[in-house]
């Protein structure tokens, strides 16, 4: 365990560069503005559902550009007031999975709002993108950071929070946000640009350290970044100066919130550098579970699944 300890302590030492331009509040303050005047215009249908204890809801809202979002609502039949809420941003090229998948937070009294990210599951994406069209959504509208892909999902997803808000049964201070790989580099960024969550658990999360994290890849959806900065290299540092915007190195200092990261040293998606690199700059409350010999699926382990639960509990 020599060199494991070695490699952990280098990795906690590591301060990356922030690559933050000087609009860079500027932008996400004038993004929220736009983003409040859109109508939230926010809908609910009950479905039914095998599992009677708990009511499901079908829930649409209004994000980036009036795209509107969709994802489940749920709550356990037995309590109508008071509930803690968690929302749940899910991985790369998936989608909100199974309302089932819920039940062992569902059973102890939350509440849960599941997304489905723009282009993915059931919410679609009405953009019409000018670049980057290279068969992923991390290139889509890469040449304009108002275009880009991650731009309009950071927004989408902030606005997750101003749903659960108009729940009448809902705490609002009691709101948890979790995700892994793209849906823990989500709440990251969703968590710096909204302080309302109280407590943030973030899974080998991605759009972590980006440059290095394209250097240091070799799976996964910055695979893409590398092809298209390949196919074009002009377009090399305007593609750097865009991804500065969406680099939770440049948001890390804005976390107000509590936050549980979890890394996986032999991650080839998520750099495990990159993600310490990010918890070193967090400067609230924060804890990291580290997995030395685990890949990017460490998240669905029994034993991180046993943490999460009991950390949760818990801290919120």
């Amino acid at each position: 365990m020599r060199q494991v300890r070695e490699l952990i302590e280098e990795y906690s030492d590591y301060k990356p560069i922030l690559s933050a331009r000087h609009d860079f509040h500027s932008f996400w303050s004038h993004a929220l503005q736009e983003l409040d005047r859109i109508e939230l215009n926010e809908k609910a249908e009950i479905i039914d559902y095998p599992i009677k204890q708990i009511q499901c809801e079908k829930v649409t809202y209004r994000g980036a550009y009036g795209t509107p979002i969709k994802g489940v609502f749920l709550k356990p039949k037995r309590r109508e007031q008071n509930l803690k809420c968690l929302i749940f941003f899910h991985g790369y090229n998936s989608s909100k999975g199974s309302i089932s998948q819920y039940m062992q937070w569902l059973i102890q009294d939350y509440a849960v709002l599941a997304v489905d990210c723009r282009g993915m599951g059931e919410t679609g994406d009405d953009s019409c993108y000018g670049s980057g069209t290279l068969g992923s959504w991390a290139t889509q509208g890469l040449l304009d950071k108002k275009e880009y892909y991650y731009y309009k999902v950071y927004l989408d997803c902030k606005r997750a929070i101003d749903y659960c808000l108009t729940r009448p049964e809902i705490n609002p201070h009691k709101i948890c946000l979790i995700g892994s790989s793209l849906g823990g580099g989500i709440a990251l960024a969703v968590a710096a640009l909204d302080s309302r969550p109280q407590l943030v658990v973030a899974d080998v999360p991605n759009m972590c350290d980006l440059e290095l994290a394209i250097q240091l890849k070799t799976e996964g959806s910055l695979v893409f970044i590398e092809n298209y900065l390949a196919r074009y290299p002009q377009y090399t540092e305007k593609v750097f100066e865009n991804l500065s915007y969406f680099d939770n190195v440049n948001f890390a200092s804005n976390m107000k919130s509590q936050v549980r990261l979890s890394v996986a040293l032999k991650d080839a998606v998520c750099p495990p550098k990159t993600i310490f690199g990010v918890y070193n700059l967090i400067p609230s409350e924060k804890t990291i579970e580290i997995y030395p010999f685990s890949t990017h699926n460490a998240p669905g382990s029994q034993e991180h699944i046993d943490k999460t639960l009991h950390y949760i509990n818990t801290n919120l």
